[in-house]
């Protein structure tokens, strides 16, 4: 218990004699004890001191009430004066000045030196503190084992709240309780990221406190408290604690999301027969007979983004898995989740880590090639730009998506290879400017202001396309096949950077190859939207 004013007036060996008592003014706590013969003593003095003096240097009514009153400004809890030295009892000036200010006084007799009380205060603080500092060991001793012990975040906060008194609970990014004590407890949700709280500004009865969980640099969840009423100190160990069992539980959410990751790619791709796939999807949790939608983000960025982006501290609801593929994070709901929703939360998330944000939804289907097929819608939808797209029933993109038992890619590639060819010999924005015109339904203007280069560059770019190509951009059905090898290649992907042909067998200088498979790598990322 911390030492109080009552305390010292009631040490029995050091026979100090109350003179003024103030209501409330015993109860003061004596942070230490200040000895001092100034006259203002203010600027050695930081608060919660009982001041001891003798009053050598207060020989006049004025000079004693203005000690008094530097002491009280000095937030002082107490002031002993001693008598047989200067004086031989306590001046009534004092005294008068102690009671109108409300500052407790204490007569120190000429036995008890001041070395006494200084010595009998600073044990019993140290005292205090050191049986503060073992109880809080204890009770980080019973977190520590609470979380061990099995149930993980439900023990941990019921441990907690017998120790802040108060409910306690862990809500995640969406406002959902991921452990609550009691558990009948409901939490504001809307209101907890706006009360966040340092773990020191916690004061005792407050309505809401939300301390932020950090892992890896983000806030998956807060540890959220309701009117706690003690041993506040305790809380930063205990949010310590839950970002320790939430990073674990990423880590486990990370290789889940691996693994599930390899057999929706495998599923995607053809590789996977239709009850070997049904078999795997279970494995993971997803229900292979249910109706599913598909979400698809992605976070543009350099490889640190990317590795965030496989281990997006992300926790969803109990019906809704996540997947990595390449560079997508793959949302997998049922078809009654709200879906939309989890679509903009997603975006969120994956804005915290990048500017350039893209999501696509597919639509809901049925059974594993329902789930194959709302993967398609969603990518489809994804390439359409940044923001949050939805499907679009029975597009020519998507069904070319959906067709990956056709070579499609390489007819794409066969039919634009003599552009690929030219602009990796030229870097000449052939590919680029073609995905832009088609896109701007032949609009020279709006291609220019898109790429920022003169309509003429443009007009002369459209003249080197037909050439290199034998077609039309007149034509309606040569608009149409370029069109469509312009979508095969790019959604459908490249395992590896298109590479010109070798004719003739000939070597290429290492460097030129190099160049060359460079500017190609360059040009092609250029037809995504």
């Amino acid at each position: 218990m911390p030492v109080t004013v009552a305390d010292v007036i009631a040490e029995p060996s050091l026979g100090l004699r109350p003179v003024v008592t103030p209501p409330g003014g015993l109860e003061a706590v004596v942070r230490w004890v200040a000895v001092t013969e100034l006259a203002d003593p203010r600027p050695f003095l930081a608060g919660g001191e009982l001041v001891l003096t003798t009053g050598l240097r207060q020989g006049t009514a004025a000079d004693q009430r203005g000690f008094v009153e530097r002491i009280v400004d000095s937030a002082a809890v107490g002031l002993g004066f001693a008598v047989g030295l200067s004086h031989d009892s306590v001046p009534q000036a004092v005294v008068d000045a102690a009671q109108r200010l409300g500052l407790p006084l204490l007569e120190v007799p000429y036995r008890t030196p001041f070395i006494a009380i200084n010595r009998w205060v600073a044990d019993r603080v140290l005292e205090e503190h050191y049986g503060r500092f073992r109880d809080l060991l204890d009770m980080h001793d019973a977190l520590s084992r609470a979380l061990l012990g099995g149930d993980g975040l439900a023990t941990l906060v019921d441990v907690l709240r017998g120790f802040v008194g108060g409910d306690v609970g862990v809500i995640d990014g969406l406002g959902s309780p991921l452990a609550s004590a009691p558990a009948s407890t409901t939490w504001p949700a809307e209101l907890i990221p706006q009360v966040r709280t340092d773990p020191g500004a916690v004061a005792v009865g407050m309505a809401l406190a939300a301390l932020p969980v950090q892992v890896d640099g983000s806030v998956p969840a807060h540890l959220c408290l309701r009117r706690p009423a003690g041993a506040l100190d305790v809380l930063p160990y205990a949010v310590s604690l839950v970002g320790l069992e939430l990073a674990r539980r990423q880590a486990v959410l990370t290789g889940r999301r691996q693994l599930l990751g390899q057999v929706v790619e495998d599923l995607v791709r053809g590789i996977l027969a239709p009850s070997e796939a049904a078999r795997r999807l279970a494995v993971s949790a997803v229900n292979p007979e249910a109706h599913h939608r598909v979400v698809l983000g992605e976070a543009a960025g350099d490889e640190q983004v990317q590795a965030r982006l496989r281990s997006l501290p992300w926790l969803v609801r109990p019906r809704v898995a996540t997947a990595i593929v390449g560079q997508h994070l793959v949302v997998i709901a049922e078809d009654d989740e709200p879906v939309h929703e989890l679509a903009h939360l997603l975006h969120g998330q994956l804005a915290s880590i990048s500017s350039s944000v893209r999501v696509g939804i597919g639509g809901g289907y049925p059974g594993v090639s329902g789930l194959r097929w709302s993967f398609f819608e969603a990518r489809e939808a994804l390439l359409r730009g940044p923001g949050v797209n939805d499907r679009e029933p029975l597009s020519l993109s998507g069904l070319i998506l959906g067709s990956q038992d056709l070579p499609l890619r390489e007819i794409g590639e066969e039919v634009l290879r003599p552009l690929i060819d030219f602009d990796a010999a030229h870097n000449g924005g052939l590919l680029a400017t073609l995905d832009a015109y088609l896109r701007a339904d032949g609009s020279v203007g709006v291609v220019a202001a898109r790429l920022f280069v003169h309509r003429n560059t443009v007009r002369y770019r459209l003249g080197q396309i037909e050439r290199l190509t034998d077609r039309s951009l007149a034509s309606t059905q040569d608009r149409v096949q370029l069109w469509l090898a312009l979508q095969a290649v790019t959604m459908l992907g490249q395992p590896e950077p298109l590479r010109p042909p070798v004719r003739g067998g000939a070597s290429r200088p290492e460097g030129a190859a190099t160049q060359r498979e460079a500017a190609v790598s360059r040009r092609c990322p250029t037809m995504a939207p």
